[in-house]
């Protein structure tokens, strides 16, 4: 009997898990709730690079809302947020460099790459604490 309970509670994680992961949402927690001026308005640019010519889909954004994409190398995507952002990106192919940096006013705060086939890279940067 405890083995049932187990196989069903973790095949309703798997699920939950595939349903959750296959929606392209970024921020899994609820949107904090931020006063107003709070925290300075930071601008933030995304650059997807690597190969020329990489064809790539993805999404990045802020708590509040995600914006799906899909390009070619060289890519770059700007938005202003106070409180965090992220993107993640899966090169479309097997072939190829796909890197991303994401500055913050005017300043590289992190930067993944991946040649792997069809490989994914995940950034993301906190900025309320």
């Amino acid at each position: 009997m405890a083995a049932r309970h187990v196989r069903g509670t973790l095949l309703a994680a798997l699920v939950s898990l595939a349903v959750v992961g296959g929606s392209g949402c970024l921020f899994l927690a609820p949107r904090p709730e931020v006063r107003p001026g709070a925290f300075p308005e930071r601008t933030v640019v995304i650059f997807v690079e690597g190969t020329p010519g990489l064809t790539f889909e993805g999404s990045y954004g802020t708590p509040a809302a995600t914006t799906p994409v899909r390009g070619v190398v060289p890519a770059q995507y700007t938005i202003k947020t106070q409180v965090a952002v992220a993107a993640s990106f899966t090169k479309a192919v097997s072939e190829g460099e796909l890197v991303v940096r994401v500055l913050v006013d005017g300043q590289e705060v992190a930067r993944q790459s991946t040649t792997a086939p069809f490989g994914s890279v995940l950034v993301a940067r906190t900025f309320a604490r």
